[in-house]
């Protein structure tokens, strides 16, 4: 793929954006809420995450998936090495490499991602909080990095917000779904400093309002609602 020189290279700050707000939307509403020092960097990193995770959804052939997902692993060095494929996404990581971007944080990500498409259904709260850290414990250590945020419980965060994905997003057995939402609230208790918390928060309420039953259109409503960005405005006010 050809690639922009150093003198050439284009800001695709507005294009990322755009990647995340179509692909992820939840996140996108985060990095709103970011010192602006740090948004391009956090962009980058959950514009990655969406393309992974659409790499690895997207399609019913599993031999798709794995070839999309090594394109990115392939993409990798050239990113860290300053002459990222044409790409929007990888552009933009490679423009934030130098805010403390990690190549292994993205490589277990991709790698997370490859295992999750061959792991076997298992909806108990210990397998599906283990699958959380896995697909998610490299992004929140690595968001909290890039943001220069001491934000402890990066685990927990992570738990509680890939429990609360598998919810809206997987066909979860009627008497698994208490179960990962109860798991997903005591992650969300310890991890209350992470922005992400606050929507899940919202989630998990309707959720816990549909009586558990992922049926009732308010349990899997697609956005997060109007009362979203004032709490995620008071949350990052409040540190």
């Amino acid at each position: 793929m050809p690639t922009d020189s150093p003198k050439t290279r284009v800001d695709y700050t507005d294009l990322t954006a755009a990647t995340l707000r179509d692909n992820d939307r939840d996140l996108y509403l985060c990095t709103l809420f970011v010192p602006k020092a740090h948004r391009s960097a956090l962009l980058a990193l959950y514009a990655f995450n969406a393309e992974v995770t659409r790499a690895s959804r997207g399609s019913s052939e599993a031999a798709i998936g794995h070839m999309r997902l090594k394109w990115w692993y392939d993409a990798l060095d050239d990113i860290f090495n300053g002459n990222p494929p044409h790409h929007p996404v990888a552009q933009a990581l490679a423009a934030v490499v130098a805010q403390g971007l990690e190549k292994e944080a993205l490589a277990a990500v991709i790698e997370a991602h490859a295992e999750d498409m061959v792991r076997e259904s298992d909806f108990s709260a210990n397998a599906q909080q283990s699958r959380a850290a896995e697909l998610w414990g490299s992004i929140f250590e690595q968001a909290a990095s890039l943001a220069k945020s001491p934000t402890p419980h990066t685990e927990a965060a992570a738990k509680a917000w890939g429990l609360t994905m598998t919810l809206r997003r997987d066909a979860v057995p009627p008497d698994a779904v208490r179960i990962l939402h109860d798991a997903a609230r005591a992650n969300l208790d310890v991890a209350s400093g992470h922005l992400p918390m606050v929507l899940a928060g919202i989630y998990l309420k309707r959720i816990h309002s549909a009586g558990y039953d992922l049926s009732q259109p308010i349990a899997r409503r697609n956005d997060p609602g109007g009362l979203a960005l004032p709490k995620l405005w008071w949350a990052a006010r409040a540190g």
